[in-house]
C-alpha cells in the first residue's frame, strides 16, 4: 500500500525548546488530561488539554515511498499543554516534551528523583500531588521499557 492509499494530515509538536515534530503522519495518540485521544484523518475539529504521558506518532517515510503494511512509530514524553485538532492537522503544544529514543537512563533517573522531592513535600495541593503520582507511574513505565 502506498502513502496515496491513506488519507494522512500535518502533524507538529513544538516545547519550549523548539519544534520537536513536523511531518505528515496516518494517526496521532495523545495523553489528554482525561485518558488517551486517538486521532485519524477527519477527526472532528477540537482543542484537549493534555496531561502526562506518551504522544505516539505514525510518521510516513521521507518521499512517501512504499513501506507495505508497517509505519514507523515515533514516541514522545509529553507532559502538559493543549492539542489543537484542526481540519485534518494536528498541533501540539507542550510544557514539556522530549522524544523517547534519545531519552537516556540516566535522564529519566534524574525525573524520578525530582518527583520524590516533589511528593516528599508537604506544601502540595491534592491536584499538584495528583499530577507528580501521575508523572511518577508514567516515567516508571518508561524507565522500565529502557534498555540498561
Amino acid at each position: 500500500m502506498g502513502t496515496g492509499d491513506q488519507k494522512t494530515f500535518p502533524c507538529q509538536l513544538i516545547s519550549p525548546a523548539g519544534k520537536l515534530l513536523d511531518c505528515r503522519t496516518s494517526s496521532v495518540v495523545l495523553p489528554a488530561h482525561d485518558g488517551q485521544v486517538g486521532i485519524l484523518c477527519n477527526h472532528m475539529p477540537m482543542l484537549c488539554q493534555l496531561g502526562m504521558g506518551v504522544m505516539r506518532v505514525a510518521q510516513l517515510p521521507e518521499g512517501g515511498g512504499e513501506t507495505g503494511s508497517i509505519r514507523p512509530e515515533r514516541e514522545f514524553l509529553v507532559d502538559g499543554g493543549f492539542a489543537l485538532v484542526g481540519e485534518n492537522s494536528v498541533t501540539v503544544i507542550a510544557y514539556e516534551a522530549m522524544a523517547l529514543p534519545d531519552v537516556k537512563a540516566e535522564t529519566i533517573q534524574s525525573l524520578l528523583d525530582t518527583v520524590n522531592k516533589n511528593l516528599a513535600g508537604t506544601a502540595l495541593s491534592p491536584a499538584q500531588r495528583a499530577h507528580e503520582t501521575e508523572r511518577l507511574r508514567t516515567l516508571r513505565r518508561i524507565a522500565e521499557s529502557i534498555p540498561s
